[in-house]
């Protein structure tokens, strides 16, 4: 019985004990974690002490509330970087510079670039040393796409002292190239070039249609060209000379005015196996020759397609409009209303074709018709042609369009 008891008494002393020991656990945890607490607390309003950082998104302040400045409401850092002060312009020197040392070093892109740049330096002197540097780079240069851009661009500038960088580059393999310097030459009025002109021009195949053979043509017309009139009219003559190149041929007649060209004109206007618009060409620069012994020839072939059928008449628009055009260019007065009367075609390029014509004549009845078309005619292409012939006419176009 003692016994029982005893060992009843011991295991409660067991629990005692275990629940005890948990309890003064407990307390100890809590204990140290105030302790914890108040160190931390102590630590962070101590002098020199920062606290943790706040993990809290919306907590996170920006580098403008830390520094005690608040940052433009609406706009990110990015936005206020954009909205720095715009730089001063550069003077025309530093611009110069900039250009040469891009010319000297940099990418063909930038080159390319630098090169457009030319034209805004105004100073004389310093616009000067960038053209020699340019002309210098370009004579060895072999991209054609920055020498195009080069005689281009120097083209548009006058310098008359790249004329011989254009005669020379004429040798150049790409015909882009050899096409802007013959163009750059007409613009410059190289005229030392012209016998090297003439040379490229005979070597040229005549048989197939060519960018450069017309810019060839183009330029030596307008260098009045008329030591290669034979070689032309031979080459007028001949069945196997490309029909574009007859146009060149026959408008480069008319721009020098060769009159012993007159009997290689008539012939073509008067073919009616030829192409329509080389009998047109023709007989515009019959024209402008001045012999009025050919009224008559075009006053027949004008009476020839008027007698056609309207259908058929339209197949020849262009040439009996430059035979009324011819016409009056010989003093025929009676040709004028005629012309005029085309731009009452319900035909857009009829109008189109007749603008470009009756241009040439200025007096009231056309200015009148001109003006007209160029405020009230429904296609906006008439309208504005009749406006750049007004203008080329130097008639005066302010006039408030029509609405």
């Amino acid at each position: 019985m003692k016994k029982r008891s005893f060992m009843k008494s011991r295991k409660k002393a067991r629990v005692y004990y275990a629940l005890t020991s948990k309890a003064v656990c407990v307390i100890a945890f809590l204990a140290a974690c105030l302790g914890s607490y108040a160190l931390h607390a102590a630590e962070a309003t101590a002098p020199g002490k920062t606290t943790p950082a706040i993990t809290d998104k919306s907590a996170l302040k920006s580098d403008a509330d830390k520094s005690g400045k608040k940052a433009p409401a609406g706009k990110s850092d990015a936005a206020a970087k954009k909205e720095k002060p715009k730089a001063e312009p550069v003077t025309d020197e530093k611009k110069a510079e900039f250009i040469n040392e891009t010319l000297d070093y940099g990418t063909q892109e930038e080159r390319a670039k630098a090169i457009d740049k030319i034209g805004q330096i105004k100073d004389p002197a310093a616009r000067g040393s960038v053209v020699k540097k340019l002309i210098d780079l370009m004579k060895n240069e072999e991209d054609p796409e920055l020498l195009v851009k080069a005689v281009t661009v120097l083209s548009e500038l006058k310098e008359s002292g790249s004329i011989t960088l254009m005669t020379d580059k004429l040798d150049h393999r790409s015909e882009e190239v050899r096409v802007a310097c013959v163009y750059g030459l007409k613009s410059l009025n190289g005229q030392s070039a012209k016998e090297k002109l003439i040379g490229k021009l005979k070597a040229q195949s005549l048989e197939t249609t060519s960018t450069y053979t017309d810019a060839l043509l183009q330029t030596l017309g307008e260098f009045k060209a008329l030591e290669i009139v034979p070689f032309i009219k031979e080459s007028l003559e001949k069945n196997t000379t490309n029909t574009s190149v007859k146009e060149s041929m026959i408008l480069f007649l008319g721009k020098t005015q060769a009159r012993d060209a007159r009997d290689v004109l008539l012939k073509l206007f008067r073919d009616e196996d030829e192409n329509e618009m080389v009998r047109a060409y023709a007989v515009n620069s019959l024209a402008k020759l001045g012999m009025q012994d050919v009224a008559v020839d075009i006053k027949e072939v004008i009476g020839t397609i008027e007698a056609l059928d309207a259908k058929k008449r339209k197949q020849y628009y262009d040439l009996h409009l430059y035979s009324i055009a011819a016409l009056a260019k010989l003093g025929d007065r009676d040709a004028i209303p005629k012309l005029i009367n085309s731009l009452r075609s319900n035909n857009a390029q009829v109008r189109l074709k007749a603008i470009s014509l009756i241009k040439d004549f200025k007096e009231k009845r056309t200015i009148d018709i001109l003006k007209y078309k160029m405020k009230y005619d429904q296609n906006p292409k008439v309208q504005a042609a009749a406006k750049n012939a007004l203008i080329e006419m130097g008639v005066e176009t302010t006039e408030e369009k029509a609405k």
